[in-house]
């Protein structure tokens, strides 16, 4: 009898450890970083009607759940000249870890043009939502917001991320 009630006893075991990762629902973190990009501005061809430009991003960032990433943006902008602000997106950001892993967002934001001591610079915020990934992203979830700024006569864009994800 003491025999049986052991097996019993390891089969629901076994059987409850092999179904946890099955039921278990991902867990929500802190998502966070800061980027380093290059700007590239060309025709807005594959853009919809009035937009200026589309503006394209390459460069390394640090991330929470990524560590070094290597960062591409890009969108489709939109410039009201006579306010000095204007809209972008929706664009797509794709950031990939040293292990090739991949976190995919889709964003979207506004600009103000401020003239700094170091040129033309936009000042920028946008939101975001992770829309997956590859690797341990695939199917992740999550949103957040970005500020950064863009430093028009070096061609250059820093930025800060915040937010959440579930993977």
């Amino acid at each position: 009898m003491k025999r049986m009630f052991w097996a019993t006893g390891l089969v629901a075991t076994l059987c409850l450890a092999l179904a946890a990762p099955v039921t278990a629902a991902d867990p929500v973190r802190p998502f966070g970083g800061h980027d380093r990009a290059v700007d590239t501005f060309t025709q807005p061809t594959t853009c919809p009607a009035g937009a200026l430009w589309r503006y394209t991003g390459t460069g390394t960032g640090l991330f929470l759940h990524l560590g070094t990433a290597s960062v591409s943006v890009t969108h489709c902008t939109f410039v009201d000249f006579a306010s000095g602000t204007g809209t972008f997106g929706p664009g797509t950001i794709v950031l990939t870890g040293a292990n090739g892993d991949e976190l995919h967002l889709v964003h979207m934001g506004t600009f103000s043009l401020v003239a700094a001591p170091d040129g033309l610079t936009s000042v920028f915020d946008m939101t975001w939502v992770v829309a997956g990934g590859t690797g341990r992203f695939a199917g992740a979830t999550g949103a957040g917001t970005t500020h950064g700024s863009s430093l028009l006569s070096t061609g250059t864009t820093e930025a800060s991320y915040e937010g959440e994800i579930a993977y």
